[in-house]
């Protein structure tokens, strides 16, 4: 048996979450057991415990009540045992990945999990999966970054905002300008953003920058607003949603965004990660080249598990928050 985080019923954090003993996963042939050290938390999570958003419900799975009880998706630990047909992870290596019920003692994965950067701890490594994979898609694929072009990452202080501002700079961006509260201005600085927009002071859609991506973490303004700050070919990427209200949660803004992307479809995107082990591999030598390097707001015991996700449903996280797994 393991501990691990379930959720049985929707509603808040707090109400719903339970830290329960169940069956430790059995790895299948092409699977990687890990023993975990360390999980992080997305808004993924978040929005997972269906208190958030109630018609969100039925796409998380089950409307009265959800089909699956494990929540999380980051982790960082130690292969316990490796399936048959996995050849690049050995028992005993650290590991880093991606795959529901990452909020437990062990977890079985399968394609997305890769050795752990050597230069960072397991509290560090969790803090780079869902994040880092979901901002590498935004800026390398749907982006489409060219070496010399200039960003702008709306919302750069949050789990996804940390990592687009250091990707733009390592994939060849000449100039990445991050948007964010005042208190987060010198942490933008200090991971390469060339300049730092403090939103409670600046419009930055009424400012004079044009820029050719614009990474939208924040999702808070409208299309004909962003566009006065895109070049003529410039492409905005959507990759995060406010929680809006208790009903439809983010769908309201992402419903105004998919019909005005009708009109614009060459020039906006919005798309979920993948996660995979190509994309993680390439984190891992970002990483230990010195180029991307997480940032953990606090670190939390297994048994506070609810108040991490209640933290990211009231927002204004600096970085990531992680959870200690014994």
């Amino acid at each position: 048996m393991m501990k691990a985080i379930v959720r049985r019923r929707w509603g808040r954090a707090r109400d719903v979450v339970e830290l329960v003993d169940i069956p430790e996963p059995e790895p299948a042939d092409d699977e990687v057991l890990v023993r975990v050290r360390a999980s992080s938390i997305n808004r993924s999570d978040y929005y997972s415990l269906g208190g958030a958003a109630v018609l969100m419900r039925p796409m998380i799975g089950g409307f009265l009540r959800p089909k699956g009880e494990r929540i999380g998706g980051d982790f960082a630990g130690v292969a316990e045992a490796v399936g048959k047909d996995v050849t690049d992870i050995q028992a005993g290596d650290e590991v880093f990945g991606s795959r529901t019920g990452a909020l437990a003692q062990y977890v079985s994965a399968k394609n997305a999990v890769v050795r752990k950067p050597a230069n960072l701890s397991f509290e560090e490594a969790a803090a780079i999966p869902g994040a880092a994979l979901t901002a590498l898609e935004a800026v390398r694929d749907y982006g489409d970054l060219k070496p010399g072009q200039r960003v702008l990452v709306n919302g750069a202080s949050g789990g996804v905002g940390i990592y687009a501002v250091q990707l733009a700079k390592a994939l060849g961006a000449a100039h990445v300008t991050a948007v964010c509260s005042t208190r987060n201005v010198e942490q933008a600085r200090s991971l390469g953003a060339d300049r730092v927009i403090d939103y409670t002071r600046d419009d930055y859609t009424r400012g004079d920058g044009r820029y050719d991506l614009l990474i939208d973490v924040a999702g808070n303004r409208s299309w004909r607003a962003n566009r006065r700050v895109l070049d003529p070919n410039g492409k905005r990427v959507l990759v995060g949603m406010p929680k809006g209200n208790r009903l439809i949660g983010p769908l309201g803004r992402l419903a105004r965004f998919m019909v005005v992307r009708q009109f614009s479809k060459e020039r906006q995107s919005f798309f979920v990660c993948k996660p995979n082990r190509p994309n993680l591999a390439f984190l891992r030598e970002l990483i230990e080249a010195g180029k991307v390097r997480p940032v953990v707001d606090r670190v939390y015991p297994l048994s506070e598990a609810a108040d991490a996700l209640e933290a990211m449903g009231e927002g204004h996280v600096q970085g990531k928050l992680v959870v200690r797994i014994a």
